[in-house]
């Protein structure tokens, strides 16, 4: 096992990523994809028959002295497996990095800033392997992903502020005497003072060496999003645009929550793992990788008024989009009238819920963002123009559309239940009114209706706190029950114990997010969370059906 193991290490270490040869073979990866499943069976293996030689040196109720040099043996193997294991670590942590680097031209900036932050995209890959959650074939996925969201925060180790300091600090001459000024600097001082153009020459110097700059973190922030798009596995497709700084602001605006009800007669594809789109089905899957933003602005335009304005029974081939709502009422009732439009049973139906704080950002864009940044767009012609106007003065049909493009995989960050399973669970108990036969046939108009008969605030029953509580508990299994609970009772117009508040930023990002539910919902929990002086209460997860009681005031 020993000699396998050394072998996988050699092998890796022999690939060259930029030209994919190899000194040893002439077909390296064949080679190490058999070793490594070779290997892996030995493991396996092995990892058994230690666990029963470990049981039974600790059963042992009579140790013998002549089994001591046959277990002083055993120790010496397994130090020199323990040693050679560390090796094949971070040969793979190797082999990762030089995928990445890969991905980036040779003697390109991004080349440059990845040897810079090697240190720190080595331990973002050493964090997701060693995560046991981590599933092998998202460990790709996962990195990208992490080092995205790193290059995106002010405080993140990948950040690009980061690099241009260090090479400022570089440039800097040394050694430095503080006590002595050269006479350069002093004429450098009394022409910035006397010189109005030889300030201003040096002020336009600065202002393109900022915009050298600025153009240089959009291009390392743009290389991560290329990544993402190249994962051999689980390819993400990324909204991102660096150019418009009002879009990109309302990317970073998602709520917690989006809904998406499917059946087999939804566009594109939609299970337990992905929500895919037509384009991403057909034989030239490979443009479904190519985000909206970076195509044309009639490409654009047309997609976004062919998928909403589709046929909610199929699409164009052409189509990348999917949609999702932040509305889970909005969703019930949309999967209550496909249940009946096509005479299916529930258990046929299902809705899918995603967290997403656990994707990165730009997976998901608001449908009025992309509609208010390209309703003036030329290519727009007047029939268009009039939806996209349509689309955005009228609220009533606002029901917090969210876009996503390509494959998204969810799993491990959704939960996927049928309408069947939200039925048995209670919903009906909870809200009545979702039963109406009469109503079924209704989808948009039934919401409208319903959120007028909601919107007068209602006093909360101890029997609608335990409804809520089961249906979140059964069917969002992923989630905080307590939070999802918050999220259906949030239905309503419900009496507060303490009114919450809004400061008027959070007032602009909650209308955002959608209708009148969603709202509600993330007015309590931004309420909670300046209560408890920013610590995440409810986002870390109630820990008591008792809170609930504390925010409603029951009867």
């Amino acid at each position: 096992m020993a000699e396998q193991l050394n072998k996988i290490v050699d092998t890796i270490g022999g690939l060259s990523l930029a030209d994919r040869s190899t000194s040893h073979c002439s077909n390296p990866t064949q080679t190490l994809v058999k070793t490594i499943w070779e290997l892996v069976k030995s493991c396996q293996s092995t990892s058994a028959n230690a666990a029963h030689v470990g049981t039974v040196i600790e059963g042992t109720q009579t140790p013998s002295g002549q089994d001591i040099a046959t277990l002083s043996s055993l120790r010496k193997e397994a130090v020199a497996l323990k040693q050679i294991t560390k090796n094949l670590s971070d040969a793979t942590e190797n082999y990762i990095i030089a995928y990445i680097i890969s991905l980036a031209g040779p003697w390109t900036l991004e080349q440059k800033m990845l040897l810079h932050f090697s240190d720190e995209v080595r331990r973002i890959i050493r964090n997701v392997l060693d995560d046991a959650n981590t599933d092998d074939s998202s460990v790709v996925r996962k990195i990208l992903e992490k080092c995205y969201d790193q290059s995106l925060r002010a405080s993140g180790t990948l950040h690009p502020a980061e690099y241009f300091d260090s090479l400022e600090e570089a440039s800097l001459e040394e050694p430095y005497d503080p006590d002595f000024e050269s006479e350069e600097y002093y004429e450098y001082e009394n022409r910035l003072a006397i010189d109005d153009s030889y300030a201003d020459a040096l002020r336009v110097q600065c202002e393109r060496r900022a915009e050298r700059e600025q153009q240089q973190r959009e291009e390392w922030i743009g290389f991560w999003v290329r990544a993402l798009g190249q994962c051999p596995d689980e390819p993400t497709t990324l909204f991102y645009s660096p150019a418009n700084s009002l879009l990109n602001f309302h990317l970073a605006e998602v709520p917690r929550y989006l809904f998406r009800a499917f059946d087999d007669a939804s566009s594109g594809w939609s299970d337990n793992h992905i929500v895919a789109s037509a384009e991403s089905r057909t034989a030239i899957s490979e443009r479904s990788r190519t985000d909206l933003l970076s195509r044309s602005r009639g490409k654009i335009t047309r997609m976004l008024y062919s998928h909403l304005k589709k046929s909610l029974f199929g699409a164009e081939d052409t189509d990348n989009l999917m949609s999702w709502s932040s509305s889970l009422m909005f969703v019930i009732q949309y999967a209550i009238w496909r249940c009946n439009k096509r005479r299916c049973d529930p258990s046929e139906v299902k809705i899918c819920m995603v967290d997403t704080r656990k994707f990165p950002r730009g997976q998901f864009a608001r449908d009025k963002s992309l509609l208010r940044a390209y309703r003036d767009a030329p290519e727009l012609d007047e029939n268009r123009r009039r939806f996209f106007d349509f689309r955005l003065k009228d609220p009533k049909y606002d029901n917090g559309e969210y876009l996503s493009q390509g494959v998204l995989h969810h799993a491990g960050r959704s939960s996927v239940v049928s309408l069947e399973q939200l039925i048995h669970a209670g919903l009906y108990d909870l809200y009545p009114e979702f039963r109406d036969p009469a109503s079924r046939n209704l989808w948009t108009n039934r919401v409208g209706s319903l959120r007028l008969a909601w919107s007068n605030e209602h006093t909360t029953t101890q029997l609608d706190l335990r409804s809520a509580v089961k249906v979140a508990g059964k069917c969002f299994d992923n989630f905080n029950a307590l939070d999802i609970a918050l999220v259906l009772l949030s239905f309503k117009e419900r009496k507060l114990r303490t009114p919450a508040t809004k400061a008027p930023q959070q007032q602009r990002n909650s209308h955002d997010f959608g209708p009148v539910e969603v709202q509600r919902y993330t007015t309590i929990i931004e309420d909670m969370m300046a209560k408890a002086r920013g610590i995440p209460i409810a986002l870390r997860g109630f820990t008591a059906d008792s809170q609930l009681e504390e925010i409603f005031e029951c009867s």
